[in-house]
């Protein structure tokens, strides 16, 4: 359940660029649009929309299918990547195969900032999948209504969604104040 902070996001984004362009963009797609690491290993060229700046996701986790949007900095950095003759996905593992597995330079970024110092209970710890938190975390602080989220995010049930709504009670708080 630990998301990151945009000051602790933008360091770390920072962190791995130093090391890996491609985990950086892995990284910032899946703070910036909410993608699963799967997700992304599975992105083709052909899901793609730069023209509409939107992402096709197939054969998600729940098994629908369903679009993801691009923010400012996922389209130019998106846009910056060429389509190499053959390459099908995105982003290659060797031999051009798809990638299983998130590289270790993202956790050595979280070790080099200290995020997880501290942190022995693992559901706090930093992992790639926080940034999906963040995401999700960073729209219901910006008062983005938890079904808008549910459907950004891809859940088959608002119940999954809920657990950010901790993240919406000043807004709750301001709506009764509005009674004074």
């Amino acid at each position: 359940m630990r998301f990151l902070s945009e000051e602790e996001l933008n360091d770390l984004l920072a962190e791995i660029k130093k090391h890996s362009y491609s985990v950086y963009l892995m990284a910032l797609i899946s703070a910036d649009c909410g993608l699963r690491a799967g997700e992304i290993f599975k992105l083709t060229w052909a899901d793609v929309s730069l023209e509409k700046q939107m992402l096709f996701l197939r054969d998600t986790k729940n098994g629908r299918n369903r679009y993801a949007y691009m923010t400012n900095r996922v389209f130019e950095e998106l846009s910056k990547l060429k389509q190499c003759e053959g390459n099908e996905f995105v982003f290659q593992g060797r031999n051009g195969n798809k990638i299983e597995h998130v590289s270790r330079t993202f956790e050595r970024a979280v070790r080099a900032l200290g995020l997880n110092n501290g942190i022995t209970d693992r559901r706090q710890k930093v992992v790639f999948h926080s940034l999906r938190h963040t995401f999700a975390s960073r729209l219901v602080q910006k008062r983005v209504s938890l079904y808008e989220v549910k459907e950004l995010l891809g859940h088959s049930d608002i119940a999954m969604t809920q657990r950010y709504s901790h993240l919406a009670d000043e807004t709750l708080r301001e709506a009764v104040s509005k009674l004074n």
